[in-house]
């Protein structure tokens, strides 16, 4: 769950699985004379929409924080149970496609060996983060065992064609976080695939209510729109879960959208 305070007072709730729709939304039109487009396309755009599948069962029943305020995924102290999520959706997205899941193992991987590198994990948590990226690294042997002789996925295979399709799905998750949480109007994104031969730059993100602009440019449109979902709370905190249930059932649905365009 994402939760993010609305300026009005009210809290504005977003599935992880929303979440991931809108990041897929900025991934759809990538490439152009300058941006290769990503290949496969539809098992790669298959994971962009997929990644945080393994959150739809713990949303189902979301919790809330010590203070009774609905829990968010940054503030979830359950390390091992966020762990066990990313195994259950990296599982899910096998199943529908073995290229799209190696490519949410490989997403979680960069997220974690980022996360083993800038913080103090206790022991107990660091060797949960190193068996997961073990066990991630085995996911990646069992695909290639299984596509690495198929004509057309074979080659996608390769390791800088991973990385890139992987980095284009970081670059999606993270464009939909800046407009979801928001984290800033004005973001770089670090690692973004030029092609699928290891050539990568760095993109501006720039928004503000209603339009969102890139530079450079990596998309084969000059227009397109994204749209945020969710859900309004009128309160802020709740006695039990019981009462923050009755108010997600009865919630306003909340739909955003801007105009992404050339800057």
């Amino acid at each position: 769950m994402i939760v993010r305070d609305m300026p009005d007072g009210r809290l504005l709730c977003m599935h992880q699985t929303s979440h991931a729709l809108t990041a897929e939304q900025f991934c759809r039109h990538w490439g152009n004379a300058d941006f290769a487009k990503p290949r496969p396309y539809s098992p790669t755009i298959l994971a962009i929409s997929q990644h945080d599948n393994g959150w739809y069962d713990w949303e189902l029943c979301p919790k809330l924080r010590d203070d009774g305020v609905p829990m968010d995924f940054l503030r979830n102290p359950d390390h091992a149970g966020k762990l066990d999520l990313w195994r259950l959706g990296i599982s899910r997205t096998l199943e529908q496609h073995p290229y799209a899941g190696l490519l949410v193992s490989r997403h979680a991987s960069l997220l974690y060996q980022d996360a083993l590198a800038s913080s103090s994990y206790d022991e107990h948590n660091l060797e949960l983060t190193k068996q997961f990226l073990a066990d991630q690294d085995a996911v990646s042997e069992r695909v290639r065992a299984r596509l690495g002789h198929d004509s057309f996925l074979g080659p996608a295979l390769a390791p800088e064609v991973v990385d890139a399709n992987s980095r284009l799905l970081q670059f999606g998750d993270r464009a939909s976080l800046q407009v979801s949480i928001p984290w800033g109007r004005d973001y770089v994104h670090p690692i973004c695939p030029v092609d699928w031969a290891g050539s990568y730059t760095a993109i501006r993100m720039r928004f503000d209510d209603e339009c969102i602009t890139f530079d450079p440019w990596p998309y084969g449109v000059d227009e397109f729109h994204v749209h945020l979902y969710g859900l309004l709370l009128d309160q802020r905190t709740f006695p039990d879960e019981a009462a923050y249930y009755a108010a997600l059932a009865e919630a306003k649905y909340f739909r955003h959208t801007w105009t992404v365009h050339r800057g």
